[in-house]
């Protein structure tokens, strides 16, 4: 069973991912981070040299592979949960956990989170918060949405997951 961790762009997947996979011994599998090393080129790059269709066919083919290990956590990109088959795959072996961060905790990182992600490049703050919410919806199809506050830290998000973790699998 795997530990599936979505969230919007800059909600902390990544980083919360790699504390987790300390915590309980699993291999962390970012799927930006996968994609990028299949293609050798950045998720920016990607965007830029074939457009987002392209990036969300290559992600789904990643999520299709990686949903079928097992004793994984697998950090997926912001917009991961807006194809349905992606979160259905998901599902089958794993418990999908949301990093649901209030838009301020966003608006707070966009600065460094637009570096590297291509969906907030040159984009207005009134944009950005336009995406948030139109991917509320998605996000919700989730097993556990974990609340994340301005004075919330990864290590105890963490905890939140792997606690639910445990007692929903009997780790």
């Amino acid at each position: 069973m795997n530990i599936v961790l979505t969230g919007f762009m800059a909600s902390g997947k990544t980083t919360v991912a790699k504390i987790l996979g300390g915590l309980c011994g699993f291999e962390v599998i970012d799927t930006d981070k996968y994609i990028e090393d299949g293609e050798g080129m950045t998720v920016n790059a990607i965007f830029d040299k074939y457009g987002e269709l392209y990036f969300r066919t290559l992600e789904r083919a990643a999520i299709e592979k990686v949903s079928k290990l097992d004793n994984k956590i697998i950090a997926t990109g912001g917009g991961a949960v807006t194809d349905p088959d992606n979160i259905s795959r998901l599902r089958e072996n794993g418990i999908i956990f949301n990093l649901s961060p209030d838009f301020e905790v966003i608006e707070k990182r966009i600065e460094e989170a637009a570096k590297t992600r291509p969906l907030m490049r040159g984009q207005s703050i009134d944009k950005i918060r336009e995406r948030f919410i139109s991917r509320q919806k998605f996000y919700d199809d989730c097993d556990y949405k974990i609340n994340i506050g301005a004075d919330d830290v990864p290590e105890r998000t963490a905890m939140i997951i792997m606690e639910k973790f445990k007692q929903k699998v009997n780790f």
